[in-house]
């Protein structure tokens, strides 16, 4: 059972110092691929961080559980994309069935939800570097935290990147990688704090 120092440290450092899109490049294209409506972008964090936390818990148990009893660990990744599928799945269910937010995010967004590198990363770093469920279902939620930190923060700096007054060779994708480069260098300053 983690206590709630160990809690927040994990949340901490997987949200900040660890940010997984701009400390170990996990989900950039994800991240930067925003609708337009940039109302919707907190709804897609908060569905981003609830499938990286639950997705999290499950992928170590089923690790620990049924992968290492049969002695098929060697099969993780593909079990655990799976399993990524399935929550997906189950949250695309939920939402469409309460009407939370509009189909047009989910023919964008959820295809994108699926392969996010960054999911699957906090899966397969779980497997090595945690000891319980309950620190992978946190370091689940700092991840997701740490996702939609940088995904509202470039989408409010999105409209700035975009217009005549950037040259036209870095309009676009160029323009992009460098705002994200330059928060990646602003995100290592939380580095010395943990």
């Amino acid at each position: 059972m983690l206590t709630i120092e160990e809690f927040t440290y994990l949340v901490i450092v997987a949200s900040l110092s660890n940010n997984y899109v701009l400390v170990q490049t996990l989900g950039v294209s994800d991240s930067m691929r925003l609708p337009e409506d940039r109302e919707a972008v907190p709804t897609i964090a908060l569905i981003t961080t609830s499938v990286m936390t639950v997705s999290s818990g499950i992928n170590y148990c089923f690790e620990k559980i049924i992968l290492e009893s049969l002695q098929l660990v060697y099969l993780r990744t593909l079990f655990f994309m799976l399993l990524i599928t399935a929550v997906v799945s189950l949250h695309k269910f939920f939402i469409e069935k309460y009407n939370v937010c509009s189909n047009k995010i989910f023919d964008i967004f959820f295809p994108l939800l699926c392969v996010n590198s960054a999911v699957l990363g906090i899966a397969l770093q779980n497997s090595e570097n945690v000891m319980s469920v309950f620190q992978a279902t946190s370091h689940g939620l700092g991840a997701g935290i740490g996702f939609s930190i940088v995904l509202i923060s470039f989408a409010n700096l999105q409209h700035k990147i975009t217009g005549p007054h950037i040259p036209i060779h870095l309009q676009g994708g160029p323009i992009a990688l460098i705002t994200m480069g330059l928060m990646s260098v602003a995100f290592s300053g939380f580095r010395g704090i943990m």
